[in-house]
């Protein structure tokens, strides 16, 4: 199998029982995860070996399509849950889960597709930490790259205690699943406007981003110290470029910042892009996409692409999609600086509300600005927003069982499915 060297990834994990889960598919077929190591930690008494049995029962497939043919999506078999992708970064990937039955408690779930381990961990619990500024977890990676960290921003209550990571390390036994690591950030970021959208690693650096003001960071080998009383000093803030800093917030009339924006990693440097028409009024052929460079942490943002979605209509392979639709829900191609993925779909606006509200994407549209070139998917389902790209199958090429391997050593005895895998196999 030619392994893509990106893929845009459905962030909502199928499992046994959807409607949709099709393990008969030749089009697009399901392989199996390999897991040389299952491990359950941080659960209490008898929890823990009840984890550990949900785990062993386990099996993670994947259907990987070459961007930007389809949408990838992984499937957890034999274990009915509600499940999906939190964090991506090249051979790790966490996934956040409820099983069903079991009172809605949250946990997280790491695949690490170098090691072949699999973990199940539940979230921190500190009653005197009582919110997140990030809800998310994020995969932060020293310099020297190899080991990584999961890490969970928070506030805690009191005021002299001020701000903390925690984080958890697939070698940190001796600290607990998660540990505390005080924090400090720079003065100039008000947390009361500030809100985290989403976060990365790069380069030996962690970012916290808002897509309305900018972007939070530190050093991630302050996180590598094993010395929990150290403070982790965020070095500074990067503001957006001029013209992107944005209004408040507006949570019941302009969609959440996501719909129309995106940070992260393209190559060896970051990227930003912003989609313009959701937070004031622009005609539906004058909405442009515009791509953003960052020069360095204080060297400010370069304009490297503008696009008009009416110029858009004129690229090569546009075709027959339908021109009444808005440009939404941007990603940054991750190995291609001049390629971006745009969904395109309905919307609901009503000028004098100052009302713009994205819904029902129908297109994943793939866009090559230098060439204008443009490939186009219909999308299907329910979660046709939810999605991301990443570099994560490229490094499925020993994490995957063939074809021809009996797929039995992989699907749990009592699996539900077992029959179904088996004729996938004939």
């Amino acid at each position: 199998m030619v392994f893509p060297s990106e893929c845009v990834l459905e962030r909502r994990v199928h499992s046994d029982g959807d409607v949709d889960l099709d393990l008969d598919d030749t089009n697009l077929p399901l392989f199996i995860l390999k897991c040389k190591d299952r491990k359950a930690e941080g659960y209490d008494g008898d929890e823990l070996k009840i984890y550990n049995d949900r785990l062993k029962s386990m099996t993670i497939g994947v259907r990987l399509a070459v961007a930007p043919t389809a949408v990838s999506y992984l499937a957890v078999l034999g274990a009915p849950l509600f499940a999906e992708i939190v964090a991506v970064d090249n051979n790790v990937i966490v996934i956040r889960l409820r099983f069903t039955g079991d009172g809605g408690r949250m946990s997280y779930l790491i695949y690490d597709a170098v090691a072949l381990s699999l973990r199940l961990v539940p979230p921190p619990e500190n009653p005197s930490w009582i919110y997140t500024l990030s809800t998310n977890v994020s995969i932060v990676r020293p310099r020297q790259g190899g080991v990584y960290a999961l890490a969970l921003t928070g506030r805690l209550a009191g005021v002299d205690e001020g701000d903390s990571l925690y984080l958890w390390r697939p070698s940190s036994s001796s600290l607990g699943p998660w540990f505390k690591k005080q924090c400090s950030f720079p003065d100039l970021i008000d947390w009361s406007v500030n809100e985290t959208d989403m976060e990365f690693s790069f380069s030996g650096h962690a970012y916290w981003v808002d897509l309305l003001c900018g972007v939070s960071y530190c050093r991630c080998d302050a996180l590598f110290d094993d010395d929990n009383t150290s403070v982790a000093k965020f070095g500074g803030f990067i503001p957006l470029p001029p013209e992107a800093r944005s209004y408040p917030r507006n949570h019941e009339w302009v969609s959440q910042p996501v719909a129309y924006r995106t940070m992260g990693v393209v190559r060896d440097s970051i990227r930003f892009i912003s989609i313009d028409g959701f937070q004031d009024y622009v005609k539906l052929k004058n909405r442009t996409v515009t791509v953003w460079k960052l020069l360095g942490h204080d060297k400010g943002w370069e304009k490297e692409h503008e696009l008009s979605l009416k110029t858009l209509w004129g690229f090569k392979g546009f075709g027959d999609v339908p021109k009444d639709l808005t440009p939404m829900f941007p990603h940054l191609r991750t190995d291609d600086p001049d390629v971006v993925y745009l969904l395109l779909g309905q919307y609901r606006e009503d000028r004098f509300d100052w009302k713009f509200i994205a819904s029902h994407p129908r297109y994943l549209l793939t866009v090559d600005m230098r060439n204008k070139i443009v490939t186009s998917v219909p999308l299907v389902g329910l979660f046709r927003d939810r999605l991301l790209s990443c570099r994560f199958s490229k490094s499925l090429c020993k994490a995957l069982v063939p074809r021809n391997d009996p797929l039995k050593k992989q699907v749990p005895r009592n699996d539900p499915v077992k029959k179904q895998l088996k004729r996938r196999r004939c």
